[in-house]
């Protein structure tokens, strides 16, 4: 008599696309470590047994995992999980929120590369400024403001900002990478963590009016700082104090 076994307790996929259900409930037991690197996930026959799907399905989830870098396929070997460092950063948003939580850690790891980044951005945007970008700073400014608003809305004129501010560098690299984190903060992993989180979008709104008196005032220096500030507030992702409110 044969004997089924659940490696981990997968549940049968709900969405149309059934791959997609698979693949991001494999995707996720990696992530939390219920398969670690080295382990060599289920067969296709057997993962499709515990899916309740037939293979096909179970191996186009499985070439989606290959793709970002997660297992590694040998024919005649099956699939063996990789160390996530080897993984693609395409993976970085659900690495920060998957199964319905927030990761702290992960959420941290990312503000210790990307602050310091955006600081060295912020310098050069001020120095490299033009009137007509300090109008598009203002109107980006009350659509940030406007209560009225849908707050992922007003989120997303947070990210235009940033996108601006690279813009303002006139440095072809930073306005790819600026387009590169508007895309990571607006993915849906993310925005279900502000929905956790609770932000309010707002809070940058005084720190673009002191930037915009100071560069109209010629206060370099305050300016420079209030982009920093900017940058970092809409770029944040530590929100401890945030995450142990949503606990």
């Amino acid at each position: 008599m044969t004997i089924r076994r659940r490696v981990t307790p997968f549940r049968p996929p709900l969405r149309r696309r059934i791959h997609e259900d698979v693949f991001e409930q494999v995707r996720d037991a990696i992530l939390d470590g219920r398969f670690r690197p080295g382990d060599k996930l289920p067969p296709e026959r057997e993962l499709a047994e515990q899916f309740e799907v037939n293979r096909t399905s179970v191996r186009e989830a499985i070439k989606r995992l290959e793709a970002l870098g997660l297992v590694m396929v040998r024919q005649g070997d099956g699939a063996t999980v990789q160390p996530l460092i080897e993984a693609s950063l395409d993976l970085l948003a659900p690495m920060v929120f998957h199964g319905g939580r927030v990761d702290a850690q992960v959420l941290t790891e990312m503000s210790e590369v990307i602050n310091p980044l955006l600081v060295e951005m912020a310098q050069l945007a001020i120095e490299r400024c033009r009137p007509d970008q300090l109008g598009e700073m203002r109107r980006l400014r009350d659509l940030i403001a406007d209560e009225r608003r849908d707050r992922e809305a007003r989120f997303a004129s947070g990210r235009d900002l940033i996108v601006l501010l690279s813009d303002m560098t006139g440095n072809r690299v930073w306005q790819m990478l600026a387009r590169r984190l508007r895309a990571l903060l607006a993915s849906e992993p993310l925005r279900e963590a502000r929905q956790h989180i609770r932000r309010n979008p707002g809070r940058v709104v005084p720190i673009i009016d002191a930037c915009l008196a100071a560069v109209e005032a010629n206060r370099r220096d305050e300016a420079i700082e209030a982009v920093r500030s900017i940058l970092t507030v809409v770029g944040d992702t530590t929100l401890h104090e945030r995450l142990a409110a949503a606990r």
